[in-house]
């Protein structure tokens, strides 16, 4: 089918932050509404737009690193290259999201895509190193290159 999921390498997710307390606080009240089994969110009352993926405010950390993320790691074993990219105003939880807050009080819940896509891209290192010495194979080496940066800032500029 034309124009269907499969079409498009460019997946966009959407990620609806809980409230925060001064938020609650302040009174503020919800705008926001998922589509129960939709990929679609409401803004108020008749604004609706349509994402590949929609995770509502009670969304969990793993959740949004197994819709997400868990098959772009996985196709990097197959030679395919993926990026993530987190985008919204500032305190919309792209820090929270990605896991770059590196608390040290975080529970393993808590982790962010970052820490669970390192891991995950190390232990299939290892499972595959295990399997092929384990079935005689030449056991194969991997070369992992990572780059982090902020908008507004050029990726690997040396000049300075």
């Amino acid at each position: 089918m034309a124009g269907g999921q499969d079409d498009s390498s460019v997946r966009v997710a959407l990620r609806i932050r809980p409230q925060l307390a001064r938020e609650k606080m302040a009174g503020c009240h919800i705008c926001t509404s998922v589509t129960p089994g939709e990929p679609q969110v409401f803004l108020g009352k008749d604004k609706a737009f349509s994402y590949d993926h929609v995770l509502d405010m009670d969304s969990q950390q793993g959740e949004l690193y197994e819709h997400c993320t868990q098959k772009l790691v996985e196709g990097c074993f197959e030679g395919y290259n993926a990026t993530v990219l987190a985008y919204g105003q500032t305190g919309s939880g792209k820090t929270y999201s990605m896991g770059t807050g590196f608390e040290l009080s975080s529970t393993e819940e808590e982790l962010g895509i970052i820490p669970r896509a390192v891991a995950h891209l190390f232990r299939g290192c290892e499972e595959r190193r295990a399997a092929a010495a384990q079935q005689g194979r030449p056991v194969p080496e991997f070369k992992i290159n990572a780059q982090s940066w902020r908008w507004g800032t050029i990726p690997n500029d040396h000049s300075k």
